[in-house]
């Protein structure tokens, strides 16, 4: 998860810019409409630097945050996701996430039945079923 909530703002900002392949985004481009989205949301009129949101972009594309985005650049100065269907939002679980969350919940399903634990159970079963459709 993003440090604080301005680099959740920007991240979510250039993943929307990136999934847009009307049009060309380059580096300014992208720093624009961080800054645009950042004073809607949170009224800082200061903008973003070039700097941020080439950070944004590297951490965006590594594994720290588990968004692993493809993002390229074409003709020297464009961003695009590789992959037209690429979202961070829509980031599945990688196998390892996978195997941690089945075992909490078979952990979980082994707890002795009680008043809580009926509610518990039935949102176990629901998270089973998104789990298994990942697959």
């Amino acid at each position: 998860m993003p440090a604080n909530k301005n680099a959740l703002i920007r991240y979510k900002t250039i993943d929307k810019c990136l999934r847009n392949r009307y049009r060309r985004w380059t580096i300014e481009d992208l720093v624009e409409a961080c800054s645009d989205a950042l004073y809607e949301m949170e009224g800082i009129a200061k903008g973003v630097s070039k700097r941020t949101v080439q950070a944004d972009l590297q951490i965006m594309r590594s594994d720290k945050l588990g968004y692993n985005a493809p993002i390229e650049v074409y003709d020297n100065k464009y961003y695009r996701y590789a992959d037209a269907g690429y979202s961070i939002n829509g980031n599945p679980l990688n196998t390892a996430d996978y195997e941690l969350v089945e075992k909490a919940v078979s952990l979980i399903d082994e707890v002795p039945d009680g008043g809580t634990l009926t509610e518990l159970r039935s949102v176990l079963l629901k998270l089973r079923c998104k789990l298994l459709c990942l697959l």
